[in-house]
């Protein structure tokens, strides 16, 4: 369509940006349609402007743009409608500084809401014309019309939708923003949002009363906000919500635990005055457990309430914990809520059963590349939760960053629009606006399910915490903000100027919620806290604590079981079309389950989720290339070759009873993933829940969700979560990517202290693992990793486990297992002795003990088959940590005639790895085998290092260097360097530039 361009402004026109092009394009496509089928029915200047489009002439002489009358009228409306947001009164303190970006290509100026852009003149201000908008309808002037658009689409509401390629949508929006009662004025309902401001007004002004200087991150400034929430929830209840699921940073997070999701407010108190704990006792418990909670900061803690609104609608509300790191909980909580939607039934109901909310910061929510990986995230199979809720608190300050440094765009919710999301834009000073609004944006998910914004354009009233002095570097803004009255105040004026309620009233709703403030505060003094956490999960019920005795449960499985689930696992239903090469590894991995002894890792991973999908949990694995896997060994879900449909083997083992199975490839966003996948294990320990990661350094993109969530989590807010990360790992001359999953930064994490005495008792291992914070592990054999996996649902208390997973072993024709490792009487092994029966049998003749991990296993025995050495015995510890301490005290115990060193040089018993030295195992085993020698045998242990020197990157990229490197350590580790001994005055403690220090 053309339409002519108006004069040159700072920005593209609105004819350009608006009708011309987009969703308005559709809009004059729309009235094409209704022309053709009535042109009587749209105002004559239309008329000419289409016939003249029909006849391919000018459409420039039809007057329709710029001309006045109902053509220019239409435009002036549908101006507003794109466009009243950027005149919308929406700041508080009246500054719109966002508005002033003239470097940025922004202006305060809106020249296409003004009617002159339009044609009109001043005299056309009283002429009248037909129309329906808002509460117009029939003849009015354009001055009327003008103020029903200005008090619709600029007022304390801006509304960002016609950017929507939707057209349904974009009705529905208009029908509600442009109805009259959309802004209510009813008494009783102005005096309901009234009293849930004041809630939050008197929560915020009653701890700046009592703890001045203490931080507590309020909500000061934004209340609106918070009243908004609970209108959402509300407004979503009677719309078939039943539970509530919200992620939040620290700001208003106190106001939001008490008036949103309803923790007590005497409990509340007790955490500020530190009596919710007995230290005393808790220390005592520590000394006796060996364990002790570390708790976290009010402001972190997260809880879960159930509660009715109204005397009708009952909601369990959940408030996720979270860190400092901003943004870091949208995906833990999206993970939980979609879960709650699988539990529930995993239909489009329980979508609209379970409510997600995100509270953001302006700065983060610009800043923060996790937002947008959270919003990819929304209608991607197995990962939409039917729409999320989004309320930015917009302080209009970062730390003491200004918006203008924290972005390139007029609003920090810009990003939405890349996902066609409606955003509105509210002045965090009139509540009634406020309120309106989020329950537009609670009935727009409950009725789309799609995300969308809420832009709470508010003030922070102090600092970043209420200690802080923001004067420093934003001293005009708080001049305004310091004698800028507070919300409550603005309102009460406002109801009391209108004769909405006397001050009086208003006066006695204060000072009853003040009382009630002021007892629970002193009830805080006796409080009595309970000894369970602070959650709704009785999913969770019958599962330990760290300091709680558990029971050790096996993990194998009847054989005749394992062969039928194998069975099923190269079963593909009649007239579906495999690949070529997959039939073929079909049938030889059904040649390996009838044969039980040649199990290869892949087969070995599918059998233990077959037999958990039959015991009832539920599995679930994501990633970027699951389905496959990275190295085409998985294969769990196939394809016809024909038609693309898919199969999933494990979905359907038609052997009974079975929970579902979930392999989906997931977007490629680490950081998103694993906080989602960590959400979703936290709602029910049934659920095996697995991520694995393309190669395992890429789980480094998500090292925010392993140091915050994954490492800690149980230690500071007792959420227990089963979570497994498989990360690829092992270096097979493929450069300094690819090769290593960095080991020893999850290593590094664990909090097993590598001098703490191990008692060497039985049922040490169990013991231990339950204390420890989580599990890392570098297997060696297929029937171990099996294990593993079961170990995880088969125990009743629940660890992250993080795998350093194979990459060339899933072939290699060395590793794999028979069924009977598998069987009923197996169970997993935290270290793998030798595996040679004569070297074994022979122990006594062993004079060099090599200790190592994962896959080097694997050549470090064919070196010493090639070699002939019967001398040499070849550990594997499959479990990193925590350290198993018991069994590596049981092998050197058998081994006693390897010389252990003398206090000062090491002796010959070894640890080899293929990493660097400064990564890695080598840095968390060496003082663990120092501390078993030590309480285990009284000796002085110097371990033997053998590995790759330090270095800065992981691997070399070149592979005749590789190989060289990998050479030299096989023949090191079996051989040894013949002048590195006490007669040669070890001299030699670095016998290749290739290897690292010995010691």
């Amino acid at each position: 369509l053309l339409v002519p361009r108006a004069r040159h402004t700072a920005r593209r026109t609105f004819y350009e940006d608006a009708v011309a092009s987009g969703v308005n394009a559709r809009y004059l496509e729309n009235l094409y349609l209704q022309w053709k089928v009535n042109p009587a029915k749209l105002d004559t200047q239309w008329n000419d402007y289409f016939r003249a489009l029909e006849a391919g002439t000018s459409t420039t002489s039809t007057g329709v743009v710029g001309s006045g009358g109902a053509g220019g009228l239409q435009n002036l409306i549908r101006a507003y409608q794109v466009r009243g947001h950027e005149a919308a009164e929406l700041d508080p303190l009246g500054l719109h500084a966002w508005r002033k970006w003239t470097d940025k290509g922004l202006s305060p100026a809106v020249p296409e809401l003004e009617p002159s852009f339009h044609g009109f003149s001043e005299a056309d201000l009283e002429k009248t014309f037909q129309v329906s908008l808002a509460n117009l309808n029939g003849e009015h002037t354009l001055q009327e019309i003008l103020g029903t658009l200005r008090s619709t689409y600029s007022g304390s509401v801006g509304i960002e939708y016609m950017h929507i390629g939707d057209l349904k949508k974009v009705e529905w929006i208009r029908q509600r923003v442009e109805d009259p009662n959309f802004i209510p004025s009813d008494k009783n309902k102005l005096i309901k949002v009234y009293q849930e401001l004041l809630k939050v007004d008197t929560f915020e002004q009653f701890l700046n009363v009592q703890y001045k200087t203490t931080k507590r991150f309020g909500v000061d400034g934004g209340e609106a906000a918070v009243a908004g929430v609970n209108a959402a929830i509300e407004k979503a209840a009677t719309l078939g919500m039943t539970e509530c699921v919200i992620g939040m940073p620290h700001r208003g997070r106190l106001n939001v635990l008490t008036n949103v999701v309803r923790k007590p407010l005497v409990q509340m108190f007790a955490e500020f005055k530190g009596t919710h704990y007995d230290f005393e006792k808790l220390v005592e418990k520590s000394e006796g457990d060996d364990w002790l909670f570390a708790g976290d900061v009010k402001y972190h803690l997260g809880t879960s309430q159930t509660f009715t609104l109204n005397g009708a609608n009952t909601i369990t509300a959940t408030l996720e914990a979270n860190p400092s790191h901003l943004e870091t909980v949208n995906t833990v909580t999206l993970g939980r809520a979609r879960a709650k939607q699988y539990y529930l039934g995993n239909t489009a109901e329980s979508r609209h059963r379970v409510l997600p909310i995100l509270f953001h910061g302006d700065a983060s929510f610009a800043g923060q590349g996790v937002v947008y990986e959270t919003m990819q995230l929304a209608h991607v199979q197995e990962f939409d939760v039917g729409g999320t809720i989004h309320v930015i608190i917009n302080n209009q300050v970062g730390f003491t960053t200004d918006p203008v440094d924290d972005r390139s765009t007029m609003y920090t919710s810009d990003v939405g629009k890349t996902f066609n999301l409606p955003i509105l834009h509210v002045n965090g000073d009139d509540p009634v606006a406020v309120t309106s609004a989020f329950e537009l944006a609670a009935e727009w998910r409950q009725t789309w399910q799609t995300d969308v914004i809420m832009d709470v354009i508010c003030y922070r009233r102090f600092g970043h915490n209420e200690t802080d002095a923001p004067e420093y570097t934003q001293p005009v803004l708080y001049k305004q903000i310091n004698k800028h009255p507070r919300t409550e105040a603005v309102y009460s004026k406002s109801l009391v100027d209108n004769s909405v309620a006397s001050q009086k009233e208003l006066d006695s709703m204060k000072s009853d919620l003040w009382k009630q403030h002021e007892t629970a505060f002193k009830a805080a003094d006796s409080f009595k806290p309970s000894e369970e956490a602070e959650w709704v999960a009785t999913k969770w019920e019958g599962f330990v604590r760290p300091t709680d005795v558990s029971n050790s449960h096996p993990t194998g499985v009847d054989i005749e079981l394992l062969r039928k689930i194998g069975e099923r696992l190269c079963y593909t239903p009649e007239g579906f079309k495999a690949h070529a090469g997959l039939k073929r590894q079909l049938k030889k991995k059904m040649e390996d389950i009838e044969t039980g002894e040649t199990i290869d890792w892949a087969t070995a991973e599918a059998l233990a989720f077959g037999t958990l999908l039959l015991e009832g949990n539920h599995v679930r694995i994501t990633g970027q290339d699951v389905q496959r896997g990275t190295f085409a060994h998985r294969h769990c879900v196939i394809k016809d070759q024909a038609t693309g449909e898919d199969w999933c083997f494990l979905q359907n083992l038609d052997l009974g009873p079975q929970e579902n199975f979930i392999a989906r490839n997931s977007i490629l966003a680490e950081y998103a993933v694993v906080g989602f996948e960590l959400g979703y294990s936290y709602e029910n320990p049934t659920a095996l829940v697995l991520w694995e990661a393309q190669f395992g350094d890429f789980a480094n993109t998500a090292q925010v969700m392993t140091d915050q969530f994954i490492s800690a989590g149980e230690h500071k807010w007792l959420q227990q979560s089963g979570l497994v990360m498989l990360l690829p790992h092992g270096y097979m001359g493929q450069g300094a990517e690819h090769s290593s999953c960095r080991i020893e930064r999850f290593l590094q994490l664990s909090d097993d202290d590598e001098d703490d005495i191990p008692d060497f008792e039985d049922g040490f291992g169990r013991r231990q693992v339950q204390r420890a914070n989580w599990q890392v592990m570098n297997l060696s054999t297929p029937a171990n990793y099996f294990h593993a996996l079961r170990r995880q649902q088969h125990r009743d208390f629940r660890k992250p486990m993080v795998v350093a997973s194979p990459k060339n072993l899933f072939r290699l024709r060395q590793c794999v297992s028979p069924l009977s490792d598998m069987e009923l009487d197996t169970r997993f092994q935290r270290l793998i002795g030798e595996r040679d029966p004569e070297i074994d049998a022979n122990h006594d003749k062993v004079d060099r003990l090599v200790f190592c991990s994962g896959k080097i296993y694997y050549e470090l025995v064919a070196e010493r088959e090639r070699l002939g050495l019967k001398n040499v015995a070849i550990i594997t510890l499959e479990q990193l940590a925590p350290f198993p301490f018991d069994r590596v005290k049981e092998v050197m115990e058998k081994y006693n005639h390897v010389d252990v060193g003398d206090g000062v040089h090491p002796g010959q018993l070894i640890w080899c790895q293929e990493e660097p030295k400064n990564m890695g195992a080598w840095s968390y085993v060496r003082p663990r085998f120092v501390t078993t020698a030590r309480e285990g045998f009284h000796q002085d242990l110097v371990m033997r290092y053998i590995g790759r020197r330090a270095a800065a990157s992981p691997a070399t990229g070149y592979p005749k260097l590789h190989n060289a490197e990998q050479e030299a350590i096989l023949r090191e580790a079996l051989l040894g360097t013949s002048d590195a001994r006490a007669e040669d005055n070890f001299s030699v403690q670095r016998p290749s530039s290739l290897l690292g220090h010995q010691t």
